[in-house]
Order: structure tokens, then C-alpha cells, then sequence
């Protein structure tokens, strides 16, 4: 890499060398002067760098070395010194146009330091001279538009009050790349022994117990000697994909490939390669899985993006198998770098970082929501969030409250630690769709052993699935999340068992977080289900159109077990007349057969039945428990 940038930066620096009159009369120090020029042609900088100390130690005013060495020494990353030579350079001659590239050089070092206000004037100093290449006429026209949003931004500053996450987290020099579960029970995320390459990332992972973190462990399953990090999971937790580098036994693709594993009771799975449709012959790394671990966002700098690391989106197919990646395109991607994306749970809002979006310098963390139409205009986090340093990697809670982060100290070039933070989401920067979750245990409702069952969140209205995941198949746990704002219908399903329906109208009821436990009922004579999301008008029997997912599940059951015959009943409340309800409930259950008859099920394996108020599940004594009694249920004969 260094030699890269070297062959680049020769090209620049020997006009410097390439003078009519030198400022200085010293014949020593001109002699040592053209000395580094041959130095630098040997591409040896360290030399060329010492006969140019050497000519201004001779002659300090020596204005051509000045500028020779704090070119040399920027190239060499080492700013603080070349700083030094430059500023000197406008000391003795401060008018003199050749020296237009001075302030630029000093006004990219302002902006780097945050002094937005100098950096500004000394960029508009090197355009009004009009002396300067292409590439650095362009930059500074970015960053003086940059200059001037972080001046005004930083008197509009947002609330923010991190502070580290306590012990034990945060116990080795290294530790970066969060990640939680949607209850905010796992904190998993990559962390390193040391501060040197010699220590390798490993994935490590700690549980909430009472009021505290358990001890950080690494994850012995996914450990190599060579390095494992940046990790994003499910929400439930149960599906983890990762980055693994130079690791010639597991690397097919790229120089870092992705990975995926799932966890069966408290043991990952073999990692698997996620193959050439996700991973490519570059860098594919840092991704960012949807709730349902079906929807996979992640950093790749391979060709066909728009700037040089662009993020990129794949989707798991029914099959099983990953789509092809595909460029997340405008207005995400620009002709920078946008990194570390992270989507939040509501799968909506998408927080990422970039240097090609206007900002305070660096990499900057902003969010997008997507929309009907695309994805909208990436919005700046606002100061002090973002400042000069570069912000890279960004966690946000299901409920929009909290946000996790790394945040790294460094001396000079060094980095000497970095420590995982926390802080509460100030409310303007927070996702406009936040979420909540339903979370239990799938058991057979017989012999209560644990069950591996499909569960499927869909919209209700537009008859969508939302996301799908499935309970563990050891000990049966299940998360989903629900987005607040909308009504779902929620399916729990395995072959050989009656499906169970839940329902959840977030428009009408405060979401909040749920702990439900599933049991599910074997297909025999006598087993009974509730239908939650059969729906009818007041003292009505049509069917709304919101229950044809309901209906169409119901459909399928019967489809797929066709010696199956069933009873549909219809059950009231107690509000009316006894005579009433018994009719209502009678033709609400037809209604249900209807549909059913009308879609091909023969009407000899169906019986509508209406019991009006006599078999009420609660005590009509709230409206709450008379939502309950108003119900359709669903019996194997």
C-alpha cells in the first residue's frame, strides 16, 4: 500500500524540486537539496528527508526545502511534522503563488483537527490563487461546503452523553463492532487480546444476568488462529454471519470473505462460506442482517459499485440459497466510502457511515429510511455525534433508545484502545418506525417437549409476510419483532400440528414488548383451535377483507390433510339477546365455510355450528374479556 502511494506522490512532489532560482544563495545547502531529489527518485525517503533537514538547519529560511520536506514528510503520514514546514512556507513567503498548494495542505490539516472556521479560509485562499491540480481544486470545493454545514451544525448540537459500558465489558485493549439481540439479553461483538496485529480478532459474547453483563467468553465454535470479527445476528439471536480474513483453509473468494452459522441450543453451527452470489474476489465484509436474518447488507469494494467501498444487499431465496448481491445504489452509495452499515430491526432505517456525504470531516454516521419509492436522502446524525474524528459503526436498540458504539484512543497514528459505549438516542435522530418484540417457547401441547416451528409475521390488510423465522429446535425459543404502527398476524406452524394464530393491532394498542409460550396441538380427533384473525363488523356476519390470511392458511391446512374433517363454531359475547347472538354465531361460522367451499374444500368434511354466549373462554366482565368470547374456533371431528 505504501508503495502505492509513493509512486503517486513522486509524480507530485518533484516539480517542487524542478526551480529556475532557489531562495537560498548557500551553495551547502542547495547541493544537499538536489541530493534528496535523488533520494526521492530512489523512492528512499527516509534519506531524502534527512538531507533536507539538513539544508534548512543550514539555512532556515530556505523556502523551496521547506515545502520539499513537508511534502516528503505528508506522504510518510506524518503530519504533525510536515505541518511544521508548511506553515513556514507562508511565514516567509506568504503571497507567492506557487505556494498555492500550501494552503491547501494546511487547510486539509484545520479540517482534519475540526478547526472548520481556518480550515475554510485557507481552502477559499488556495481557489482565489487558482494555482493547483484538478484533484485538490475538487476537494477543497467539498471541503468548504463541508466547513460551512459543520460551522452551522455545531450550533444546533444534539443531546449526547455516552458513557462505556461497564465491567465486565471492556476488559481487553481491543474491543469494537456491537451487536445485541432484539431483548437486549446477548451483546456479542469482535475484540482483540492487544493493540497489535500479532493478537487476532475473536468473537466474544456476553448475557444480561440481573443487573449486569456475564463475563465476555469467546466463542470457542468459530475460533481460528487467524481473524474473526464484525459479526451482525438476528434478532432472536439464532443467526450470525461474520468476516473471516486470511484464512487460506476457509477464504474461497476475496481477500475476506462472509461467513454464516446458526445456533442450536447454545452451539453454533459450522461455519459456512455464503458463497460466490454474497461474496466476490475483493474485500466483502462488516454486514448487517435484517430481524429475520433474511435480508443481509454488507461492504464490498468490488467493481461495479459507484465509489471505492459501497454498500451492497443480498436476500434469502425460499430455496434456501442467497440472491445475487446487488449495488445499494443512490442516494446511499457515492463516489466515496460508505462502511459499517447497521438495519435496524423495523427493517426500514439503515444507519451507515461515509466520507462522500456532506458532514464534520472523516467518516460520518447518517441515516436513511426507505420508503414506497426508495431509499431517502441520507440525514447527517448532527454534533457532537459526528465531529472531525472519523464515526464508524453505529448500534441502535429495537426501541430506538439506545445506541452502541466503539469508541477508539489513539496516540498520533496509534491506536492504543477502544472501548464499547453506550448513550440514549436523542429523538430527532431516532428511526420514525420503532419496534418491539414477541419472544416464548414453541411446545407440544401434549407432551410439552420443545418444537422447531416455522413462524411467519404478516401484515394483515395487505396479506404480506413481514418476516419469518423459526424456534429453536433444542429448546424451542422463538423472537420476532413487531414494528410499531400496523397489524399483524402472527403464525406459529410444523408439520403434523394445527397452526396457531395470534393477533397484534399496533395502531390501536400500545406496542410492548411480550413474552408468549406457544403449544402446539398434534392433528387428532378432537384437537381445537382459536381463529384470532377471522374478522367481522359489529352484529355482522361478511367477512372483512383483512381475514383472507387467516382464511387462506385455513385453506391450506385442509388442502394438505385431506382426510381431515372439521367444525367451525361461531362464539359471542353476552351483549344482546340470547336468540341473537345464537343466529349471529351460527352464520359468522358459515361464512367461514363459504369460503372455504367456494375455494374447492368439499362441504362433506365441513359443519358450521353457532353456540352464541354458552361457552365463553372468560367471564363476560370487561371489554377486554369479551373481545376474547367474540371468537371463530376450529375443531377436528
Amino acid at each position: 500500500m505504501l508503495t502505492r502511494i509513493i509512486v503517486c506522490v513522486i509524480a507530485f512532489l518533484l516539480p517542487m524540486y524542478i526551480q529556475a532560482q532557489l531562495s537560498t544563495n548557500n551553495k551547502k545547502a542547495e547541493k544537499l537539496y538536489e541530493d534528496s531529489k535523488e533520494y526521492l527518485r530512489q523512492r528512499n525517503f527516509e534519506r531524502c528527508i534527512e538531507k533536507l533537514r539538513k539544508a534548512i538547519e543550514i539555512d532556515p529560511n530556505f523556502l523551496e526545502a521547506h515545502y520539499a520536506l513537508a511534502n516528503a514528510l505528508n506522504t510518510m503520514r506524518r503530519t504533525e511534522e510536515a505541518e511544521v514546514h508548511y506553515r513556514k512556507c507562508l511565514e516567509i513567503s506568504p503571497e507567492d503563488k506557487k505556494l498555492a498548494p500550501v494552503y491547501y495542505h494546511i487547510g486539509v490539516i484545520d479540517f482534519t483537527k475540526g478547526n472548520y472556521a481556518s480550515a475554510q479560509v485557507k481552502l477559499e485562499k488556495f481557489l482565489a490563487i487558482g494555482v493547483g491540480n484538478n484533484n485538490q481544486i475538487q476537494d477543497a470545493r467539498r471541503k468548504i461546503a463541508s466547513c460551512k454545514y459543520a460551522i452551522e451544525g455545531m450550533k444546533k448540537p444534539v443531546e449526547f452523553k455516552p458513557l462505556p459500558v461497564p465491567a465486565p465489558i471492556n476488559h481487553l485493549p481491543l474491543q469494537y463492532f456491537p451487536v445485541l439481540s432484539a431483548d437486549r439479553q446477548q451483546l456479542i461483538y469482535t475484540a482483540r487480546e492487544g493493540t497489535s496485529a500479532l493478537h487476532d480478532e475473536n468473537i466474544y459474547i456476553s448475557y444480561f444476568q440481573g443487573e449486569q453483563w456475564t463475563q465476555p467468553k469467546i466463542i470457542e465454535e468459530l475460533r481460528t488462529p487467524f481473524n474473526e470479527g464484525t459479526c451482525t445476528i438476528s434478532a432472536d439471536g439464532q443467526t450470525m454471519i461474520f468476516t473471516i480474513c486470511e484464512n487460506k483453509d476457509k477464504i474461497i473468494y476475496g481477500s475476506c470473505d462472509l461467513f454464516i452459522t446458526h445456533r442450536i441450543g447454545e452451539r453454533w453451527s459450522e461455519p459456512q462460506n455464503m458463497g460466490p452470489a454474497v461474496n466476490s474476489r475483493h474485500w466483502d465484509t462488516q454486514p448487517s442482517l435484517s430481524a429475520d436474518g433474511r435480508t443481509l447488507y454488507f461492504v464490498s469494494d468490488r467493481p461495479g459499485g459507484i465509489g471505492g467501498q459501497d454498500i451492497w444487499v443480498t436476500y434469502l431465496h425460499e430455496s434456501g440459497r442467497w440472491t445475487e448481491a446487488v449495488n445499494l445504489g443512490t442516494p446511499i452509495n457515492t463516489r466515496g466510502d460508505e462502511v459499517a452499515p447497521f438495519i435496524h430491526v423495523n427493517g426500514k432505517t439503515l444507519f451507515f457511515a461515509s466520507d462522500g456525504h456532506l458532514g464534520y470531516g472523516g467518516f460520518d454516521l447518517f441515516k436513511a429510511e426507505q420508503t414506497d419509492k426508495g431509499w431517502s436522502k441520507p440525514a447527517n446524525l448532527g454534533y457532537p455525534i459526528n465531529d472531525h474524528r472519523n464515526q464508524v459503526g453505529l448500534f441502535i436498540t429495537a426501541d430506538s433508545k439506545q445506541g452502541y458504539y466503539s469508541h477508539e484512543e489513539n496516540i498520533g497514528n496509534q491506536l492504543i484502545s477502544s472501548r464499547i459505549y453506550m448513550f440514549d438516542l436523542p429523538e430527532e435522530v431516532r428511526p420514525t418506525i420503532t419496534s418491539n418484540y414477541v419472544k416464548g417457547v414453541v411446545r407440544d401441547a401434549i407432551t410439552k417437549k420443545p418444537l422447531a416451528a416455522r413462524i411467519e409475521l404478516i401484515l394483515l390488510g395487505k396479506d404480506s409476510v413481514q418476516q419469518q423465522v423459526t424456534s429453536d429446535a433444542v429448546n424451542g425459543k422463538y423472537l420476532i419483532v413487531l414494528n410499531k404502527g400496523a397489524e399483524y398476524a402472527l403464525y406459529v406452524s410444523r408439520e403434523g400440528y394445527l397452526f396457531k394464530s395470534l393477533t397484534f393491532n399496533y395502531i390501536a394498542e400500545e406496542a410492548k414488548d411480550v413474552e408468549i409460550h406457544i403449544e402446539l396441538e398434534p392433528i387428532s380427533k378432537g384437537a381445537s383451535i382459536v381463529l384470532n384473525n377471522i374478522f367481522f363488523e359489529t352484529a355482522k356476519w361478511d367477512l372483512q377483507p383483512k381475514s383472507v390470511t387467516e382464511l387462506r392458511k385455513l385453506l391450506k391446512l385442509l388442502q394438505e390433510n385431506p382426510q381431515l374433517k372439521v367444525e367451525i363454531s361461531g362464539h359471542t359475547d353476552d351483549i344482546g339477546s340470547d336468540g341473537a347472538n345464537m343466529e349471529l354465531s351460527r352464520k359468522r361460522a358459515q361464512a367461514v365455510v363459504n369460503y372455504l367451499t367456494q375455494n374447492g374444500i368439499d362441504p362433506a368434511r365441513l359443519i358450521a355450528k353457532g353456540y352464541g354466549e354458552t361457552m365463553p373462554q372468560v367471564p363476560n366482565n370487561s371489554d377486554a374479556n369479551r373481545a376474547k368470547n367474540r371468537r371463530i374456533e376450529f375443531k377436528l371431528l
